[in-house]
């Protein structure tokens, strides 16, 4: 018996918070290596400006001396220590170094590589390590595929049906699509999108999964072969968890109808996934027609896919991937 790899589980609860715990021991890296940066120079600067490590010392003395007088009172040691800083200031200058070479060195200022602000809150650099992880493990990492990058000037702009050109219908679909993922959950429970090879089905696909992400919500993206390959493990009676197949809030089906036909198992599995992801969100991309599907997949598959509660676009024009 095996278990679903990594590679094939998807974003769970569980998966969430180890990719929290590797994001803080990343912090924890960041900082030992600001640490033996910082050590780094202080020996560079020791040895090219003796002074500034006597400096150092009286400063660290005067520091002790101010802690003790917290606790018993006098001392004026704050504005002699300012006097000290400015003093190397002038030093590491005078040497050739950035004023500021001996400060702290911190990839991120905010949270001084803590990936907490001082109010207690999550800085803005933990928030963006997060999406690159949800990014990178619904394979999306490649910042092109995103509605900012929808380029429709590759698209065709000669009229294909009813004076309207491909480039129109796309334009129309990038908004459809666009408005789909910013109004997600709350909008249709599937949305097919159907046509040719090389229209660009897919990369809309992939945009609508990048802003669900970077909206904070999980989704997964499979192919259709990939997909029923663990239907087939689960029927020969593997290991394998399908609960997150079921439960990702958005789910990517790419290339309905490229998996091989498999008796107890392709239209059953299909048929159980669609109706138990009627209150989930599933986006479906097929270069089969509505008819094909119909045939493919049974009437039952069929009446899902197309009533009322769904969307269906069908793109239309020349394979832009030859154009």
């Amino acid at each position: 018996m095996t278990t679903i790899s990594r590679s094939t589980r998807l974003p769970t609860k569980e998966h969430d918070a180890l990719s929290i715990s590797d994001i803080l021991a990343d912090y924890e890296r960041v900082r030992e290596q600001n640490s033996i940066e910082q050590a780094r120079r202080r020996e560079e600067v020791y040895k090219k400006c003796p002074e500034v490590s006597k400096l150092h010392r009286r400063i660290d003395e005067l520091q002790k001396k101010r802690i003790l007088s917290a606790v018993y009172g006098g001392g004026n040691e704050s504005e002699e220590i300012k006097r000290l800083r400015a003093e190397i200031g002038q030093y590491l200058e005078g040497a050739g170094f950035p004023k500021d070479y001996l400060e702290p060195v911190y990839r991120c200022a905010v949270c001084r590589d803590t990936g907490m602000r001082d109010d207690s809150t999550r800085c803005e650099c933990f928030k963006k390590k997060i999406l690159e992880d949800k990014l990178n493990d619904a394979r999306l990492s490649d910042s092109e595929i995103s509605f900012e990058r929808f380029d429709l000037s590759l698209f065709d702009d000669s009229p294909v049906i009813n004076g309207r050109s491909q480039r129109d219908y796309m334009e129309q679909y990038k908004k459809i699509t666009e408005s789909y993922a910013d109004k997600f959950p709350v909008c249709e429970p599937f949305l097919l999108i159907s046509g040719a090879t090389g229209l660009g089905k897919t990369y809309v696909a992939k945009c609508i999964m990048r802003r669900v992400i970077e909206r904070g919500f999980t989704a997964a993206y499979y192919t259709s072969y990939r997909l029923f390959s663990l239907f087939h493990r689960d029927r020969l009676g593997e290991d394998v968890d399908l609960s997150p197949v079921f439960e990702v809030p958005l789910l990517i089906i790419d290339d309905l109808g490229s998996e091989p036909m498999t008796h107890n198992v392709t239209r059953e599995y299909f048929f159980d996934l669609i109706n138990e992801r009627s209150v989930l969100n599933t986006v479906i991309v097929t270069n089969l027609t509505f008819d094909e599907i119909n045939i493919r997949y049974g009437e039952r598959i069929h009446s899902r896919l197309m009533d009322k509660n769904s969307k269906k676009l069908l793109f239309k024009g020349k394979d832009i991937r030859y154009s």
